[in-house]
């Protein structure tokens, strides 16, 4: 044989040819098989991608809902699209307990009622599962006629159990659907989540417009109350106008023709001249009356206006020299020290004062030395003023009722006065957010009228 001819020896046996079958076999199935894992990675990457856009959607749709009942109808479809399963369920759980079905779909033939027979504590795990693998929950259940379901609690954000999201098949549908992948529990949990999330915020934000609803309410009401106030005060101010000047106009015109009958009365009998002085004194008493309700009228029509810091100390120093010949006469004296300054009204809290004491002088009884101390303490946001005095006193049931209009008591019917005084302090007092009352131990046993004043004024 020629050794250059080799054609013989490199012919493969059918041992050798069956071996590189095989390999080749083997390799194409494999290839098959990797490229087959490949396309059911890429349809599970294609499905969650799906159900992630379904999911993002879900969420800018969730904002925009105008009740709570289309959010949860809005949130089946989205679970039922992204999880493609023909029905779903979603029941938000109140404070007490109750766990209401607020939203549902494909789920016509059955009766599902309003309130879920099942707790917080019912709940088998505190992430997504199937209801396959529960059958005490999925008795719970019964009425729902799954076979099986995805079922997701979800949770306030201060995990709080606040609701349930079940989303699945019954027996019929199992022809048209495929089983339910366990895989797909840990998505269903996230878009549970979700929904939570959005049906707190949801809530939240009812919550917030009620309020501001109700807040709009009420300031609609107190700007009906303010023009209604404006009316009245403007009422009040012409009520004052027409007291000023038309009732006290023919008044003065008796009090003139009164006052000129006094000055000639020696062609009348003395019967006569005593009715003449009895008719002066009652016009004089008339006059008074109207320039106590002018006073009181302009109070109540001066809502707390020019606030300043009033120095109580010179204030009622002020007062002491304004006052100087009724101290004299009565041989009075006022005691008081570190009095503070305060934000209030100069000229109201000018009156106020004046009136208590100019009332501790009137009531305290001929031949005794009216003795008054008026000293302030601090208080809560503000101060406690007391004037303290040694006069008549009062009796327990009229120590109310002296600041109303034209309260006396019968002991004060021998002084004068008209029983407006204390009511314009207790206007004044008011106007300025604080409190005015009086106590004493008894007739003969003096008084302490007490007010409070806030150490600032608020503008409202």
């Amino acid at each position: 044989m020629d050794p250059a001819d080799t054609s013989g020896s490199d012919k493969l046996s059918y041992a050798e040819l069956n071996r590189l079958c095989e390999e080749l076999q083997d390799r194409v199935t494999r290839g098959i098989s990797t490229q087959q894992q490949l396309i059911s990675i890429k349809n599970e990457l294609d499905e969650e991608l799906n159900r992630f856009k379904i999911i993002q959607e879900f969420s800018k749709e969730g904002l925009f809902q105008d009740s709570i009942e289309g959010f949860a109808n809005l949130a089946t479809e989205y679970f039922i699209q992204a999880f493609q399963q023909p029905h779903c369920l979603f029941a938000e759980c109140h404070e007490e307990g109750k766990l209401e079905v607020i939203g549902k779909f494909g789920f016509s033939k059955v009766a599902v009622p309003e309130v879920l027979p099942v707790s917080a504590d019912d709940i088998p795990e505190r992430e997504g599962f199937l209801l396959g693998k529960h059958a005490d929950f999925k008795d719970r259940l019964s009425f729902l006629g799954l076979e099986d379901a995805l079922v997701a609690p979800m949770y306030r954000p201060d995990n709080t159990f606040y609701g349930l999201v079940v989303s699945g098949q019954q027996e019929a549908d199992q022809r048209f659907y495929s089983a339910i992948d366990p895989k797909n529990r840990h998505a269903f949990t996230v878009m549970a989540t979700k929904a939570s999330y959005l049906m707190y915020n949801f809530r939240t934000n009812e919550l917030l417009k009620q309020e501001i609803k109700e807040r709009r309410r009420m300031e609609q009401m107190l700007e009906a109350k303010a023009n209604d106030l404006l009316r009245s005060n403007a009422e009040l101010e012409q009520f004052a106008y027409v007291v000023s000047h038309d009732l006290k106009a023919p008044l003065r015109n008796v009090q003139g023709f009164a006052d000129l009958l006094r000055r000639d009365q020696s062609e009348f009998k003395p019967a006569t001249r005593e009715y003449i002085d009895m008719i002066w004194e009652e016009v004089k008493r008339f006059s008074d009356i109207i320039d106590a309700l002018l006073r009181y009228a302009r109070v109540s029509t001066s809502s707390v206006q020019d606030m300043k810091e009033v120095d109580f100390q010179q204030l009622v120093y002020k007062i002491e020299g304004q006052l100087s010949l009724t101290f004299q006469n009565r041989k009075a004296e006022l005691h008081y020290q570190n009095l503070p300054t305060l934000q209030a009204n100069y000229r109201q809290m000018q009156q106020l004062l004046q009136n208590l004491i100019i009332n501790a002088i009137k009531f305290t009884p001929e031949g005794r030395m009216p003795f008054m101390h008026l000293q302030a303490e601090p208080v809560q946001n503000g101060y406690r003023f007391a004037v303290k005095d040694n006069g008549i006193g009062l009796q327990p049931a009229d120590q109310n009722r002296i600041f109303g209009l034209f309260q006396r008591v019968n002991g004060e019917r021998q002084f004068e006065g008209n029983g407006l005084g204390l009511s314009i302090c207790k206007k004044i007092v008011e106007q300025h957010k604080g409190k005015i009352w009086v106590e004493s131990e008894g007739p003969g046993e003096g008084c302490t009228f007490f007010f409070t004043l806030p150490e600032r004024q608020s503008e409202d």
